[in-house]
């Protein structure tokens, strides 16, 4: 009898792996809320406004359906953030050149994130405006898109930050040190 009992549990286990649907929520005529996986079955004048909701998926999976592989997505993440590693490393020998570059970052740090801004003003609007699974999946790439760029943007300001605080300290030092020297 135990024999028997091993593989109904492995075809039942089997048989309720997740699987991927979009369902709808409305309310019925009688006020009652519902769910469906079939639109049609919404009634029409609340198609516009039905909530739809859809099981979560990994970056990697919406990555894949947006048509990038896993290696393209990695060497993506990769190339943004060696470019937030180099684009803030300064000489803090020359002090004026220095500031200038922290000038110069900062500015370009404020360019991206108006920038940023506003790409994430449209995003919501797009995902408001997106009804049906295609346009759902690309929604979720572009945001996903979005997110990188969004940290490495933040890794940018970050190490900017520091190189601010490391120039404050040279400055100070070379202070300090200059105070010294009058003192004497």
């Amino acid at each position: 009898m135990r024999f028997f009992n091993i593989p109904i549990f492995i075809i039942i286990t089997l048989l309720s792996a997740p699987v991927s649907a979009q369902f709808y929520k409305y309310v019925d005529e009688k006020g009652n809320i519902r769910f469906t996986d079939d639109i049609n079955q919404v009634p029409e004048q609340q198609r516009a406004t039905v909530k739809s909701y859809e099981e979560a998926v990994s970056d990697t999976e919406v990555e894949n359906k947006a048509g990038q592989s896993d290696t393209e997505v990695s060497t993506n993440a990769e190339e943004k953030t060696e470019a937030a590693e180099t684009a803030v490393d300064i000489n803090l020998n020359d002090l004026d050149a220095a500031y200038d570059q922290l000038k110069s970052l900062r500015q370009e740090i404020d360019k991206e994130y108006n920038e940023l801004t506003a790409e994430k003003e449209a995003l919501a609007k797009e995902k408001t405006e997106a009804k049906t699974r295609e346009q759902v999946l690309e929604y979720n790439a572009k945001a996903q898109k979005f997110n990188e760029r969004a940290r490495a943007h933040q890794q940018k300001s970050k190490k900017y930050e520091a190189q601010v605080d490391a120039y404050n300290a040279r400055v100070s030092q070379q202070i300090a040190e200059q105070k010294k020297e009058e003192s004497q």
